[in-house]
């Protein structure tokens, strides 16, 4: 095995290790309002959990998140740009609850990989909230993740989470989810493809269902999710 060789394997196994279910950011707490989609009865099997995603990541969050992480990965060194970007999508946030959601996420995610020695110094991270996509595209880009495998763990990462919090809500079977995530990879190329031609000018979205599902997940009844 040469250096190179070595380093790269490396660097693919500092990434399972960062997108594993495992990894302590608590995402399995959180549904992205996909908890108030099912009692409502908009999500309810396997098709409409993939016309709900696929929307999210063609039109909505997930795309967003997409075009955030991959400008954080381009900044990953530049301290001040990581700041601004941080700001920025801080302010993205629909509600109150997308906002919790993705700063905790991003903090905690953060806090964990310092065990790898690929974050910011603690006096650069602070006075700022961090969300997940920030905070995966500065640990990829020091990490040495390249720039499409980033996006792509980025992305499934947080497929993967909505899938697994359908799994129990509607709920679907096990395999029905891995169904999900089957049908949902080529989406996910293509949406990563195309982000990497956009820049923050670019994010915007029109998941109105999704963004008010949040909103009301806020005085949801029953809840099993924190989001």
């Amino acid at each position: 095995m040469t250096d190179r060789s070595a380093f790269a394997g490396l660097d693919f196994l500092r990434l399972l290790s960062w997108v594993s279910p495992a990894f302590p950011t608590g995402g399995y707490a959180y549904s992205h309002g996909l908890e108030w989609a099912v009692e409502t009865g908009d999500v309810g099997d396997v098709a409409t959990l993939c016309d709900w995603i696929e929307a999210l990541l063609r039109h909505g969050s997930l795309g967003n998140d997409l075009i955030i992480l991959h400008a954080a990965w381009d900044a990953s060194q530049e301290v001040t740009r990581l700041r601004e970007i941080a700001a920025f999508a801080s302010a993205c946030a629909s509600s109150r609850e997308r906002f919790e959601e993705t700063v905790y996420q991003g903090e905690a995610f953060l806090k964990a990989a310092s065990v790898w020695n690929v974050t910011p110094d603690k006096n650069d991270l602070s006075g700022v909230r961090w969300p997940l996509p920030v905070a995966q595209g500065a640990v990829f880009g020091r990490g040495g993740v390249s720039r499409e495998q980033a996006m792509l763990a980025g992305g499934y990462t947080a497929i993967a989470a909505l899938v697994s919090a359908a799994v129990r809500l509607v709920p679907l079977g096990q395999t029905d989810g891995l169904r999900a995530l089957a049908r949902l990879e080529t989406v996910l190329l293509q949406i990563v493809r195309d982000a990497q031609k956009l820049t923050l000018d670019d994010v915007g979205g029109a998941c109105f269902g999704s963004d008010l599902a949040a909103m009301y997940h806020e005085t949801q009844t029953t809840r099993l999710f924190r989001t």
